[in-house]
């Protein structure tokens, strides 16, 4: 049965008692609050969640949401919580809605939170004045997932440098990322000073993966904060491979376990994408003249000077990820879709003609080492588009991809599910997870995106999951049906093993100038 069971958490720099505080440690748990009034919250995958929570003004309970602290949600039973996360906002309100001495209304995010705390600087481990002797944040291609490139990340940028250490953020080691599906994630990635959530959000659209930051009573048991010698509560963080759960968890009305959905289908923001480059550099040898006391050249010096240019590599994309198969083929192409032969062979996508929006975007990728090079085989000034095995063409790829999932045509399926001990978000699937729900125009088999959990005194303790994807938008003009996510993450392991036939050497962009 579901039962929501809140805890208020110390601060992460508490008073002491002289202070007028409660003298606890860092995030240990001041007491459970039951005498809320109202509750909810929305956890969303991969990304910041948020919450709020009211209390009668008067009750003994609400002196314990002070700033600094945060809450605990478990259900009951559980020893995990299903979140936690810090007050961002204190209110008092005293009206005809919040009659009597009023109540305080708090309201916060969830841990994930830290996602943002730390940018990726460019050397971690030294002082901000030695930023520039590195120019980028050296990600190791030895990493085997994008599940280790995100560890060794918020490793490096919250226990590097002791001036921009998290103290009580628990990183586990290596082994928690050996269950991922090996991918070339850590050689095409390039940060300087960018936001690790900003990262995360741009990778969640291509891998299978969740992260989360939880509270935890004794994190030292399972990971570190660097300090061999820690003890007592902490956040942890989790990442976790996201299962097809499937034929496991299913909702549907003729199942018993569905009150009710909402289903909603939107057109692309974008279906082309302009991607750059990096700038052609190159470097000359330049000779400069030496002087005699008198003013008279007698010889010169040589050095190598970097130069650079305007020219850059750019790729047009169409978004035709959603393209059924036989989309532009004569002889597959359904009788009663051949007049889409004339608008495949014109270049339109088949989600451009299904809502008729054809809209360009720009995204300039400087960060990728792949420079002007002309193509021998085309007319002056034609760049050459980068080796299919090379790193540099899996970072305009995973670009484009992202693109089109970010920007493409979006589904999502907002149910109100009759839980059971069978069926139970934070037990039986997760965020991230993909589910099945039964519709009468159809099976869909989606991700679940964010999950809404409330409880008041009207409606008692409710869970309603959104599912649904960056891309997951086919509509019944020409498709049968929404195809399953899970083939667009699995997809993912063949797509990579491309790159694990053989090593593959540097491509060499020097451009020696001609004499």
């Amino acid at each position: 049965m579901r039962n929501f069971r809140i805890f208020v958490r110390e601060s992460l720099f508490p008073r002491s008692v002289a202070e007028g505080g409660a003298g606890l440690p860092p995030l240990a748990i001041v007491g459970e609050i039951d005498s809320y009034t109202d509750f909810a919250s929305i956890l969303r995958h991969n990304a910041v969640g948020t919450w709020t929570l009211t209390t009668p003004a008067g009750h003994p309970q609400a002196k314990m949401l002070t700033p600094g602290r945060g809450i605990i949600v478990r259900q009951e039973d559980d020893s995990e919580p299903l979140f936690s996360g810090p007050i961002r906002q204190i209110e008092e309100r005293w009206d005809e809605e919040n009659s009597g001495e009023g109540s305080i209304v708090v309201s916060g995010v969830d841990d994930n939170y830290l996602m943002a705390e730390r940018l990726a600087w460019t050397n971690p481990a030294a002082d901000i004045h030695l930023a520039s002797a590195v120019q980028h944040w050296q990600a190791n291609p030895s990493w085997p997932n994008v599940a280790e490139l995100l560890r060794q990340l918020f490793l490096a940028n919250t226990q590097g440098l002791a001036v921009r250490k998290l103290d009580r953020l628990f990183i586990p080691t290596a082994d928690s990322t050996t269950n991922f599906l090996r991918d070339d994630s850590a050689r095409a990635a390039r940060l300087r000073f960018d936001q690790a959530d900003q990262l995360t959000s741009m990778l969640s659209a291509v891998y299978g993966f969740r992260i989360r930051f939880i509270w935890h009573p004794n994190p030292s048991e399972v990971a570190s904060n660097g300090n061999p010698n820690a003890t007592g509560p902490g956040i942890l963080l989790k990442l976790e491979p996201i299962a097809n759960l499937t034929n496991e968890v299913r909702f549907g009305a003729e199942l018993g376990n569905l009150r009710g959905l909402h289903y909603t289908l939107r057109a692309p923001e974008a279906t082309r994408l302009v991607v750059a480059t990096q700038n052609r550099t190159w470097r000359e040898l330049e000779r400069t003249p030496t002087y005699t006391s008198a003013g008279v050249v007698d010889g010169y010096t040589e050095s190598w000077v970097d130069k650079s240019g305007p020219e850059r590599w750019y790729g047009y994309f169409n978004n035709d990820q959603y393209d059924p198969d036989w989309w532009g083929d004569a002889a597959e192409t359904p009788a009663d879709r051949q007049h889409t032969l004339a608008w495949a062979a014109q270049g339109y996508s088949a989600t451009e003609t299904e809502w008729g929006v054809t809209a360009e975007r720009y995204r300039d990728r400087r960060d990728i080492g792949w420079q002007w090079l002309q193509d021998p085989a085309k007319p002056t000034g034609w760049a050459m588009d980068p080796p299919v095995w090379s790193a540099q063409y899996r970072a305009i790829q995973d670009e484009v991809e992202a693109f089109n999932l970010d920007q493409g045509p979006q589904a999502s399926i907002s149910i109100d599910p009759i839980e059971t001990d069978a069926v139970m978000f934070g037990r039986a699937y997760g965020l991230g997870d993909v589910v099945r729900v039964e519709l009468k125009s159809g099976t869909r088999d989606e991700m679940v995106r964010e999950v809404r959990l409330s409880s008041s005194i009207d409606d008692g303790p409710r869970v309603k999951p959104t599912i649904g994807t960056y891309g997951s938008g086919e509509t019944p003009y020409l498709y049968a049906s929404i195809r399953a996510l899970w083939a667009r993450v699995t997809g993912v392991e063949s797509r990579e093993q491309l790159n694990e036939l053989q090593e593959v050497s540097a491509v060499d962009f020097t451009i020696k100038k001609a004499a």
